[in-house]
């Protein structure tokens, strides 16, 4: 014997797509809520629900509370699933549906919790990240887990490249989540280990930017992918001009310059900067208040051998 589930489904970033598809392909959404603010993820969820009938709400932080619960009660919502959404849900809310709430966090939990799962995994150097699918309990990402897929993180993903692996990822958890609630009339879950949980706030400025003196050339790079396309880039001072670096690839090793000397800034080296476990950087792409460009192109900024980044 099935049990019949109609999800309401919050979300506010393209990263879960993916996800939304699997309820959408098995007819399991109820309706899909969106931001007001965010006209991008309208668009997105008007196209994928055209023809279906799941209708889409549009909520702001003043009225989301009497938007849900008009939706869950007309919509006869029995399970609430969350896929980034800005707003905290009150407790009315989260316990209103038969089944309560379930969030989608692109991150793995208890050991990265907070907003930004995706960078801290790798401004952590983490090798590894995923998706937990865990209740909602009233705190943040603190409920008990109910799946969690993990991948590896490789040394070329940046920020959006990981964050498109999730999304994708998060598809299978997705399918799983709707066989268990179809099936059983409990959720399998288990609490999360609290001595190995760490939240982290949204990251300062110094965070991302590059520490010349202390960070390696693996380290720069990892900063670097971590702040590609987010941030726009790692940020970084040279000739008290401050700009973001996108890419780059680490090649072989140099003695005898400071750290942060810029050993090449022409068309046919490009543009390679010293570290401080003396290899050498090559900056393929930065981003300006004019643009993105090509690093050795910075040569027609004034930028050239000998000079230093700190």
């Amino acid at each position: 014997m099935t049990n019949e589930v109609k999800a309401l489904i919050l979300c506010n970033n393209p990263i879960a797509v993916p996800g939304i598809r699997e309820f959408l392909f098995y007819g399991k959404a109820g309706a899909i809520v969106v931001t007001k603010r965010n006209k991008e993820m309208q668009g997105l969820i008007r196209s994928l629900t055209e023809g279906t009938g799941v209708p889409l709400i549009v909520v702001t932080k003043d009225d989301l509370q009497e938007k849900l619960v008009d939706a869950i009660t007309k919509y006869e919502i029995n399970t609430g699933v969350v896929m980034t959404f800005p707003f905290i849900l009150p407790e009315k809310i989260w316990n209103l549906p038969a089944r309560g709430f379930i969030n989608f966090h692109y991150g793995l939990l208890p050991q990265c919790r907070g907003p930004q799962p995706v960078l801290r995994h790798l401004l952590n150097n983490d090798a590894e990240a995923g998706i937990t699918l865990h209740k909602v309990d009233g705190g943040i990402d603190t409920g008990e887990i109910i799946i969690q897929e993990k991948i590896k993180i490789a040394d070329t993903d940046t920020y959006g490249s990981l964050q498109s692996k999730l999304a994708y990822l998060a598809a299978k958890p997705a399918a799983n989540l709707l066989k268990i609630l179809s099936y059983g009339s409990v959720l399998p879950s288990k609490p999360q280990d609290e001595t190995k949980a760490h939240y982290y706030e949204m990251p300062g400025k110094d965070e991302l930017t590059i520490n010349w003196s202390d960070m390696s050339g693996e380290k720069i790079t990892r900063l670097v992918n971590a702040c590609n396309p987010w941030n726009k880039g790692a940020g970084t001072t040279i000739n008290d001009w401050f700009i973001g670096i996108t890419e780059v690839e680490l090649l072989g090793e140099t003695k005898g310059k400071p750290v942060g000397t810029v050993l090449t800034a022409d068309e046919i080296e490009g543009l390679t900067v010293q570290t401080c476990d003396n290899r050498v950087l090559k900056i393929n792409i930065v981003y300006t208040q004019e643009g993105f460009y090509s690093g050795h192109k910075l040569a027609g900024f004034g930028i050239k051998k000998g000079m230093q980044f700190v």
